[in-house]
């Protein structure tokens, strides 16, 4: 989700909140008003009706007309002592308009000049809560679209402005490719929070590409370093094993020391190809055709694992084709088909099956499933084979797909399967 989007569906919520209260107060507030005027309206009545009764006695009589009515009748003198004055919302009939509506009643009492006490009831039209509701709400609603339809826009243009530098900046963060040529980071802005942001990312990416540097150089002369005497003693013992005082014994132990020494030639290889893609030292990428690349590795490990007797079937139901670093792309099929040819038993079958987004390597098992939680950690090794293999195969082919949109599962269901996916 955008950030733009994130705070305006915030806003949305707080906003919507807000004038929720806001709706209730404002109705409970104007209720409370209309009541007080009403009141108000009511007492003032009162104070005339009764200074007239008690001026003439003939206006002791009810009194109905449109807005307000009065009733008069009297009370008991104990009653009239104990009377407490009243205020009540209900509902009366008016004739006028022959239906029920709200009125506010005033209940009183008063003293006549000769000691009677008489109750009087006065009765005024109100407003009708239910439909002043009804009218608020709506109105309310009204204005919160409203509202938010502003805040929507506003709030885009104000956040698309304001927020420039900060797309420009993850912008050059995306085409910026350590270890190669990049374009300095211009990003201009008044906003002292982005230019510090700015700073910050400039001085971290020279560090970046310093400890990038001095990581290839450290690799470069570790291949040369580490090669070159390796190299050298694995000649030697050549030689060694070719002079004729040699014994029997003495040349089983030159073997298995050469042997070693390959190995150790190899695992160094395999260390320095995970640092350099750890390290992303493999920036050129291309549209690789994958079933031409394994029809050419598979004819490649004909020769070498012929004596095994290995029948690899390849099934192709589609063209999986993908955009990455061709050098990586040969290294991660040649270690997935190599990993099914290693571990296979004599006279296996390996089938290779092509689709369009999936790649699935399967080979004939005799032992039980992998685990699935170590297989593709460094020098993992499931079964005997420890001798023929360095442990780093799949740990390759793990850190080349966790490079791309590529991920690569495992399964069992009587062989080893594995499957290569395009993400996206």
């Amino acid at each position: 989700m955008k950030l733009i989007h994130y705070t305006i569906g915030r806003l949305s919520w707080v906003l919507l909140l807000t004038m929720a209260f806001w709706t209730l107060f404002f109705y409970f507030q104007l209720l409370n008003e209309v009541r007080d005027e009403t009141d108000d309206s009511l007492r003032n009545y009162k104070k005339i009706i009764i200074k007239q009764a008690l001026r003439d006695s003939s206006l002791l009589t009810s009194h109905v007309d449109i807005l307000t009515r009065y009733y008069i009748h009297e009370i008991p003198e104990e009653a009239g002592k104990q009377y407490e004055e009243r205020f009540v919302t209900t509902e009366a009939f008016n004739e006028y308009e022959m239906d029920e509506e709200p009125v506010r009643v005033l209940y009183t009492s008063f003293r006549t000049d000769n000691g009677r006490y008489y109750e009087l009831t006065i009765l005024t039209s109100t407003l009708e809560e239910d439909d002043m509701l009804e009218s608020i709400l709506w109105s309310i609603i009204y204005l919160y679209i409203a509202m938010l339809i502003c805040i929507l826009v506003v709030t885009q243009l104000v956040f698309r402005k304001s927020l420039r530098p900060l797309y420009k900046l993850i912008h050059w963060l995306d085409s910026y490719t350590l270890g190669k040529k990049n374009n300095p980071l211009e990003n201009k802005t008044k906003v002292s929070e982005f230019k510090r942001l700015n700073q910050t990312i400039s001085e971290m990416a020279m560090r970046n590409e310093k400890v990038f540097g001095q990581q290839k150089q450290f690799l470069e002369n570790a291949s040369h370093e580490l090669q070159t005497p390796l190299a050298i003693c694995s000649n030697k013992l050549e030689l060694l094993s070719e002079n004729p005082c040699c014994t029997e014994e003495l040349l089983d132990e030159i073997g298995e020391i050469h042997q070693t020494i390959g190995r150790i030639i190899k695992l160094n290889k395999s260390l320095l190809l995970l640092s350099r893609i750890e390290n992303r030292q493999y920036g050129d990428e291309k549209d690789v055709n994958f079933n031409a690349l394994i029809s050419r590795i598979n004819t490649d490990f004909n020769l070498i694992y012929a004596p095994k007797e290995l029948s690899v079937e390849i099934k192709e139901e589609g063209i999986f084709s993908f955009r990455m670093n061709e050098t990586l792309s040969q290294v991660l099929l040649t270690n997935l088909l190599k990993n099914a040819l290693i571990h296979s038993p004599n006279k296996g079958i390996i089938q290779i099956s092509i689709r369009e987004n999936e790649i699935v390597f399967s080979n004939t098992a005799t032992n039980a499933p992998l685990n699935t939680e170590k297989i593709f950690l460094r020098f993992y090794h499931a079964s005997d084979k420890k001798t023929e293999s360095t442990g780093l195969g799949l740990a390759i082919v793990k850190s080349i797909v966790d490079s791309y949109d590529l991920q690569i599962h495992y399964f069992y269901d009587g062989k080893h399967h594995f499957s290569l996916k395009k993400i996206r």
